[in-house]
């Protein structure tokens, strides 16, 4: 299943109401299943991004849908990436 990453920023309203933060993440979470994916891994951070999620897929649709659905929160907005383990990568440049 494809991975992806999400790298989010928390909104001002996510920020005033961080005692809520357990609950959002759950809430994701849950997306995120519904949608037949697994959240592999969820980071807070400081920097550029408050957030870094990683998580498998079925196809970028659903990681599309999944993080319109996310955002309806009005608490996030994220950046995405597709990932390849190196293993996949180390295929690819050999032709394989």
């Amino acid at each position: 299943m494809p991975l992806f990453i999400i790298l989010g920023k928390l909104s001002d309203k996510a920020i005033e109401k961080m005692k809520e933060a357990k609950q959002r993440d759950k809430k994701a979470e849950t997306i995120i299943h519904s949608a037949g994916g697994t959240l592999l891994s969820h980071y807070y951070t400081f920097g550029r991004y408050d957030f870094v999620t990683i998580v498998e897929l079925p196809s970028a649709e659903v990681l599309a849908k999944v993080v319109v659905e996310i955002a309806k929160c009005g608490t996030v907005s994220t950046e995405t990436m597709t990932a390849i383990l190196p293993e996949q990568m180390y295929a690819m440049a050999k032709g394989t």
